[in-house]
């Protein structure tokens, strides 16, 4: 067994970074607490892998571009709607971050397809992004928390596929605790 390679090791302390992040979007609005970039992640890969399946898109590479999607922002923290309007578009952080890589190529290609949006799975995992916004709105609505309804909206418009549609109407419709109550 060979040695690892130190790049791999720094990597993914990099990634781990991204536990320690918060969704700044949720700060504007007074939410104290908003869930970790990282938390965020894991769950917008779960709604691709869901979406690739019902959109008939290859999964695994649906699950890669979810995982990689915000890696850039253990650099650049977590870049809002506002912060956006005033910064130059994000992409350079992640050449920096591949750099070295034995994988680094094909992550750096999968970003850049997922940028493109041209591709089924560049949009199943855009839309994996998005319902996960729409999904985490609704969880703080059902806590009383004010002002997330643009998110819900704004996410649910931007939706593409049929599946992520057709997800967001239920999330909307569903309180976010049912699958609590419902467990006898």
């Amino acid at each position: 067994m060979g040695k690892v390679d130190v790049s791999i090791v720094d990597f993914l302390f990099e990634a781990g970074a991204l536990k320690n992040t918060p969704r700044s979007g949720w700060l504007t609005i007074g939410i104290r607490q908003p869930e970790s970039v990282a938390d965020h992640s894991f769950r917008v890969a779960l709604l691709g892998w869901v979406l690739a399946k019902l959109e008939k898109g290859d999964e695994g590479k649906v699950i890669k571009m979810c995982l990689l999607h915000d890696l850039e922002e253990s650099r650049l923290g977590d870049l809002h709607t506002v912060n956006r309007k005033y910064l130059v578009e994000k992409g350079s952080a992640y050449a920096d971050i591949f750099k070295g890589l034995f994988c680094g190529k094909e992550f750096g290609e999968l970003v850049k397809e997922l940028k493109a949006m041209k591709t089924k799975e560049a949009i199943i995992a855009r839309d994996a992004d998005r319902l996960e916004m729409v999904f985490q709105a609704k969880e703080y609505a059902d806590q009383g928390k004010k002002y997330v309804g643009d998110w819900i909206r704004t996410g649910t418009e931007s939706l593409k596929t049929k599946s992520a549609k057709r997800i967001a109407r239920e999330v909307v419709k569903r309180d976010s605790r049912a699958w609590l109550f419902g467990i006898k």
